[in-house]
């Protein structure tokens, strides 16, 4: 059609917000096309490593060693393999957990160098960066040298913290290695620890009831069991990836409704402003249909463009995305994978959005008649009916035009306000994250556990080593559902060590029976409630009163005295499984199951802020850049409105700062209110992912941030408007005084 040659002139007269549309198309295709494929690459790669490398269903370690495998393996029809374990301290705060190569469950992936052949070593690829390892290199562990053959990884270590409890790693103070059986025999080290893989995996939790159930009648006490599902060192992966679909379906789609809303505020005004032309077309000839589809190519152009860049943008960003995974979770990656379904959705979106936010408008503006568009189109002239209660005449005239000229276009002030949330919840979930998590570990280690040393023994033990304090940990369910599970800790009820306080501060007496704020909140319990419970060792049944609810965020834990535990679970009278103490304890090693320190923990917390503060960063761009982009096209449009009350002020003798003031300020109070109201936006969507992250984990986020990063959030979100009116001051000093002259003789 030949109206169609005035596309490229009407978009370029008016570029500010049709730019602005096409980098917020490009910004949500990109996030979109990136996060899916990520998340669809992960989950393949997880998926292959646990089929491929056969990953357990369980692990046990038990009172003796069991001798007839093969019978075991029959009767149950599974797979058992006996695995050794030792960890060995290289230097003080430095460990590396040595295993045994297993040739059936959980079989080391190698993925850099070559397999063990004798005398030589595998180890865990970040460890080995973090500390200067290379392939080739000797490396001594128990007095031993091996020389390092290869870096590996294992299915049962993908996120190879060093406990259970531990929330993040640290690679340069804890790694895993593998070495032959043959070498680990000949250190005379370690642990056995026995890995799982039934055949048949219909009905698991009824066949590791049922093998449970047989070694108890045995009389092989399970000192402790671990099922895959349980294991954090495998679930936080699947956690991590299911907060990557949460916010690729979330957060494009924010975009996409933004650019919805601008689209539909820019076709608009063109109709509005082109209206005489549209009568005069209908006069001639043309038809609905035919001016409909003229002017649906304007948001099909920047959606068809903005989709395609954006996707080629996110299947670049898909590779450096996967290999900054894959340094946290210790996999191989054989091939990455392009999904053309996200390809093709990442351009068909955009376009499903803005050609229905355009088909509306358009539809709406050309139900008029041609008179009626001849004329200038309908123009109620009402005024709003806020404006109306308002009682603006009491107000100077500055104030009054602000007020005005924001309540005369609330399609354009709801498109800022959900700018600015949207903008201001992006840059302020790193902020809170970092904050929570500074929290959290406030919370745990210097408010909750008091002690230095953790020990774990690798059977029950009776004599006490002088400092320290004894206690007992055996995981358990709950009836009603057995895939909540959790820690009962017996303790010592005078404990100096663990520090667990009610609502108001008040330390709780250590002789009840204390549950964990998590805990509580994932089961619904109360103080006085009765619970049953199931042991996950000996699958016993047990009822438990609950007399106080502890508020600390850290574990899903149940404390009760020792003698009433060891009572419970029919343990010996003085027995325990760990101590906790301030000092070193000389305990040897045949004895010891596992040994932390709180430094050890505080050193991978601060490891694990150098990547959280690079994502606050990144957020924080993210979000400058969209409110800068969100806040330039509304003050251009504002500017183009009132391109002749400019121009008329100008005549009338207003000053370049007090025309700035009037057009360009009168949008701080909506950018003000957005990054308010965006604060609980915030807290809401945060808690909401978390909640759905950690429900399979043994702790809890609390979500808390600082008044110091809110007042950096709000400076950041100000400068993005700072440097919008900025740069739009030139378009007004461009603005000339005949533009009055010309609206009045048209």
């Amino acid at each position: 059609m030949v109206i169609n040659k005035k596309i490229k002139r009407a978009m370029f007269e008016s570029k500010a917000q049709y730019i602005g549309s096409l980098l917020l198309i490009i910004i949500s295709s990109l996030l979109f096309t990136m996060l899916n494929q990520v998340a669809v690459n992960m989950k393949d790669i997880l998926n292959d490593f646990q089929k491929n490398y056969v990953q357990e269903d369980a692990n046990f370690i038990a009172d003796k060693k069991i001798t007839d495998t093969s019978m075991l393996e029959s009767k149950f029809n599974m797979l058992i393999e006996e695995n050794r374990v030792a960890d060995y301290q290289v230097e003080e705060g430095k460990v590396i957990r040595v295993f045994s190569q297993n040739t059936k469950i959980n079989l080391p992936a190698v993925i850099k160098g070559s397999n063990l052949t004798g005398n030589d070593i595998l180890l865990d690829p970040e460890f080995a960066k973090a500390n200067n390892i290379k392939l080739g290199d000797s490396y001594k562990v128990f007095d031993k040298m091996f020389r390092v053959s290869g870096f590996m990884s294992l299915p049962n270590y993908i996120y190879p913290i060093k406990n259970e409890g531990d929330l993040v790693n640290n690679p340069k103070s804890f790694g895993i290695a593998v070495i032959g059986k043959d070498d680990f025999k000949n250190l005379n080290k370690g642990n056995f620890v026995y890995s799982i893989k039934f055949r048949n995996e219909a009905n698991l939790q009824n066949q590791i009831s049922q093998f449970k159930n047989y070694l108890k009648d045995e009389k092989v006490v399970i000192i402790k069991w671990s099922n895959i599902n349980e294991n954090p060192r495998v679930i936080y992966v699947s956690a991590k990836v299911q907060s990557i679909d949460s916010i690729s379906a979330t957060l494009p789609t924010a975009i996409f409704l933004l650019t919805c809303i601008l689209t539909g505020i820019v076709m608009w005004r063109m109709l509005k402003r082109e209206s005489i032309i549209i009568g005069t077309l209908y006069a001639l000839g043309y038809k609905k249909r035919e001016i409909m589809l003229h002017y649906l190519s304007y948001p099909m152009i920047i959606a068809v463009l903005g989709g395609l860049l954006g996707t080629i943008l996110g299947a670049v960003t898909i590779k450096p995305m996967i290999d900054f995974m894959i340094q946290y979770f210790n996999m191989p990656v054989n091939s990455i994978s392009f999904n053309p379904v996200y390809a093709v959705l990442s351009v068909v979106l955009p376009v499903f959005f803005l050609g229905a936010s355009g088909l509306f408008v358009v539809n709406k503006a050309l139900k008029s008649s041609p008179v009626e568009l001849m004329k200038g189109g309908k123009d109620s002239g009402k005024v709003g009916i806020i404006e109306r209660n308002l009682k603006l005449e009491r107000l100077n005239f500055n104030t009054k035009f602000k007020v005005r000229e924001q309540l005369r276009s609330i399609p354009r002030i709801s498109f800022l306000l959900l700018g600015v949330i949207l903008a201001t919840v992006l840059l302020l979930y790193g902020f809170c994250t970092k904050s929570s998590m500074d929290k959290l570990m406030k919370d745990a280690y210097e408010k909750t556990f008091m002690y230095k040393y953790e020990y774990l023994m690798n059977s029950l033990q009776k004599d006490i080593p002088n400092g320290a304090e004894a206690f007992t940990v055996s995981p358990f369910t709950v009836k009603s559902d057995d895939k909540m599970v959790f820690n009962i800790y017996g303790v010592n009820p005078a404990t100096k060590y663990l520090n667990l306080e009610d609502k108001s501060g008040k330390r709780l007496d250590s002789k009840g029976v204390i549950i964990t704020r998590p805990l509580a909140d994932k089961l619904n319990i109360a103080a006085n409630d009765v619970i049953t419970v199931i042991n996950k060792l000996d699958s016993r049944e047990y009822k438990i009163t609950v007399d106080s609810i502890a508020e600390t965020y850290v574990g899903q834990n149940i404390y009760m005295p020792l003698d009433k535990l060891n009572e419970l679970l029919k343990y010996p009278k003085g027995s325990y499984i760990g101590l906790w103490s301030n000092e070193k304890i000389n305990i040897s090693e045949n004895l010891i199951l596992s040994a932390s320190t709180i430094d050890d923990l505080k050193k991978s917390f601060d490891t694990m802020t150098k990547p959280l503060q690079s994502m606050i960063g990144v957020l924080s761009f993210m979000s400058f850049l969209i409110g800068l982009i969100i806040i330039f096209v509304v003050t251009s449009l504002i500017i183009e409105e009132n391109k002749e009350n400019i121009s008329l002020m100008k005549v009338f003798g207003y000053k370049r700062k007090e025309l700035n003031s009037l057009i360009l300020n009168s949008s701080t109070i909506i950018v003000i209110i957005g990054y308010i109201v965006g604060i609980p936006v915030m807290f809401g969507s945060l808690k909401a992912l978390f909640n759905s992250i950690t429900k399979d984990l043994n702790f809890a986020f609390p979500i808390s941030i600082s008044y110091a990063y809110l007042i950096a959030g709000f400076v950041v979100i100000y400068l993005a408007y700072e440097i919008s009116k900025s740069v739009s001051r030139r378009k007004i000093s461009k603005i000339s005084m005949s533009e009055a002259l010309k609206a009045s003789m048209e």
